[in-house]
């Protein structure tokens, strides 16, 4: 029984070997459908990255033209502006001197491109203006004749409805405004359809406090056409590539409201469906009137504009190495020559990416870093160490030595700001800092970096980052920041910022109970010396007196010029009235001393009025007023000279 039972396992036993062999054809079907599971993993989350990146880098460049656009408008701000203070300090001015000074704007296409000014004389105690004189800014800009539009005529008034209600909007409020959507054609400005922005100029140096005192210390208006197709012309040849934009003037986006467009619109001037959903409207919150809408809009060529287009080979390059992976289990299965063969050709293949990623980080002009947290070992690109000012077969430097290079004063920020990463308290590394430089000097960089690592208690392992050279854009603010300051002329304070100062000045000798003085100086003789030897002499004559006025006050002062010739001194800290006469007499013996420009010698004197607070004013209008009635009381009563008693002399108005 059993010798007869023995032949009929025979086959059972032999066939074990070729159902393994079966079985062992199953494992490279296995990892081939585990590696596609992985693949499709990595390519909706490589997917949902590539989407963020575009959406971010969207956002960016939306932002950034809203900021374009509102510099704009901000800089024609500034130009009406240096025009109310040149009518304000210059009353008497005319055609000649108003077209001389337009001359010296800056030129056509510049930030603040404008197509003309317009200065609207008031009549005294009637609503509209009494003439208009149009203006061409620029150098050597050409002013063609009839540009003096003379009495303005009722039919200008009727068609520009609009123009009588801005004028009386900004003479009562004593700000600037803007008017609606206007058809220019009839002011000869060189723009058919924009808006208008107004100023108001009054007599004085100060604004009138009440409305009443506005209407009557009114001088005249400036005006300015905005030409929005004009200036967003300018921002064309920034726009990056795959983007379109359109400005419109109402919250509905409809062809008739549209005042530019770049690309991308259907026939009725309205944008086409936006791929993705990269299509953004943001409204231009304009302080003097209405409200403006931006749109943007993404086309096909944006997102492998801003480095999208992996994930789409994602699927591709997944399927192809998941079936080398299927081949490669079924060669180290079958052979473990083969495998190892396929895993060195594999290695290379993924060492080849690496290196064109790299070059990808390198070619965008930032360095990129890599910080182990725990060790403190740093890891930099080369462009990184050339950023830091470190040369390239220079090896990776220290957290320390890392320190050393940064300015002193930007250590404990940059540190907090890290440890603030560090800790979780912010998302994202973003810290500006000064880096020493050659020559001695400290230039401006912009670290960006995240956490990537961190282990089971939340303990951050591992950071990455990039740096970029913001030098040149930091210095580029600066110099706006002063420029937008101070007088170009002598280096001193502008109506604006001597405003800014004496404001808070008086708000601190408020709270404080202090004193502060103020000082108005008038140059006597300054005209006949200007018109007898040129304005390049007037010109020096007027920067040797601001210096001497700048030498003869305390550091803790403040010294401006608002006019021509016209001069203002703010004097804080501890002070008296004895010290404030003091310092009066000095900026007087100072201005009277010889000057020797150019082998002429000048002399001249000048006339101050002190005003005192709290004694002699409670505000600004109030002081500045005393200020001026003690300094023509004191031009009535004579120049005095150096040589006689200075103390007898009564500069203040106490």
């Amino acid at each position: 029984m059993k010798l007869s039972a023995f032949p009929a396992q025979m086959p059972e036993a032999l066939a074990w070997p070729r159902a393994l062999r079966s079985l062992r054809l199953l494992w490279p079907l296995m990892a081939l459908l585990l590696a596609l599971a992985l693949t499709a993993a990595f390519w909706r989350f490589e997917s949902q990255r590539e989407q963020t990146q575009v959406h971010q880098a969207f956002d960016r460049n939306l932002q950034d033209l809203s900021q374009r656009f509102e510099q704009q408008l901000n800089a024609q701000r500034q130009i009406l502006q240096g025009l109310q203070g040149f009518l304000a300090a210059y009353p008497q001015a005319d055609k000649a001197a108003l077209r001389l000074y337009a001359q010296t704007l800056p030129p056509h296409g510049g930030p603040a491109d404008m197509h003309a000014l317009l200065v609207a004389w008031a009549q005294p105690g009637v609503e509209e203006p009494a003439r208009l004189l149009r203006l061409h800014p620029g150098p050597g800009a050409p002013v063609r004749s009839g540009s003096d539009l003379a009495k303005v005529s009722p039919s200008l008034l009727t068609k520009l409805p609009q123009l009588p209600l801005l004028l009386t909007l900004v003479r009562d409020e004593g700000r600037l405004g803007l008017s609606g959507r206007l058809d220019l054609r009839e002011l000869q400005v060189g723009v058919v359809e924009g808006y208008l922005q107004a100023l108001p100029v009054f007599r004085g140096a100060v604004r009138p406090s009440s409305e009443a005192l506005r209407r009557e210390h009114l001088l005249a208006w400036v005006l300015a056409p905005i030409d929005p197709t004009a200036m967003f012309a300018g921002l064309y040849p920034h726009l990056p590539e795959g983007l379109s934009l359109a400005l419109y003037t109402e919250q509905h986006l409809q062809a008739r409201s549209a005042f530019f467009r770049s690309a991308a619109l259907n026939g009725d001037g309205e944008f086409v469906e936006a791929s993705e959903g990269l299509q953004v409207a943001r409204t231009l919150r304009i302080p003097e009137g209405e409200n403006w809408t931006l749109v943007l809009q993404a086309g096909p060529g944006f997102a492998p504009a801003n480095g999208a287009g992996f994930a789409s080979q994602v699927p591709w390059l997944g399927g192809v190495l998941s079936l080398m992976l299927s081949l490669l289990v079924w060669s180290m299965l079958t052979s473990r020559e083969r495998a190892q063969h396929l895993a060195e050709r594999m290695t290379e293949v993924l060492r080849e990416t690496e290196q064109r990623w790299a070059f990808a980080l390198e070619g965008s002009g930032d360095g990129v870093w890599e910080w182990q947290v725990g060790s403190g070992q740093l890891t930099c690109s080369l462009r990184w160490k050339a950023i830091m000012g470190i040369s390239a077969d220079q090896a990776e430097p220290s957290m320390s030595q890392l320190r050393e290079l940064i300015h002193p004063q930007d250590v404990e920020r940059v540190r907090g700001d890290v440890q603030r990463c560090l800790d979780g308290v912010s998302t994202a590394l973003a810290s500006e800092y000064r880096v020493a430089g050659p020559g001695g000097q400290w230039l401006w960089v912009l670290s960006r970096g995240m956490v990537v690592r961190r282990d089971e208690q939340g303990q951050a392992l591992t950071m990455v980052g990039t740096l970029s050279d913001i030098h040149q854009r930091r210095q580029t603010e600066e110099q706006m920041r002063y420029l937008a300051l101070h007088d170009p002329l002598t280096d001193l304070a502008n109506r604006a910022h001597f405003a800014e100062r004496f404001r808070f000045a008086l708000a601190n000798a408020r709270r404080y109970q202090e004193r502060i003085g103020l000082i108005l100086l008038d140059l006597d003789r300054f005209k006949p010396i200007n018109d007898q030897y040129g304005h390049a002499v007037g010109d020096q004559l007027l920067q040797t007196v601001a210096r001497r006025i700048k030498a003869a006050v305390r550091e803790t002062d403040t010294v401006g010029r608002i006019g021509g010739d016209e001069f203002v001194v703010l004097l804080t800290g501890p002070m008296s009235n004895d010290t404030a006469q003091l310092v009066v007499e000095k900026i007087f013996n100072q201005v009277s001393l010889p000057i020797e420009l150019n082998g002429l010698r000048l002399e001249l004197t000048c006339s101050l009025g002190l005003a005192i607070y709290p004694q002699d004013g409670q505000d600004e209008l109030s002081l500045a007023k005393s200020a001026d009635d003690a300094m023509y009381r004191n031009k009535r009563e004579g120049r005095k000279l150096m040589g006689e008693v200075q103390r007898s002399w009564p500069f203040t108005g106490l």
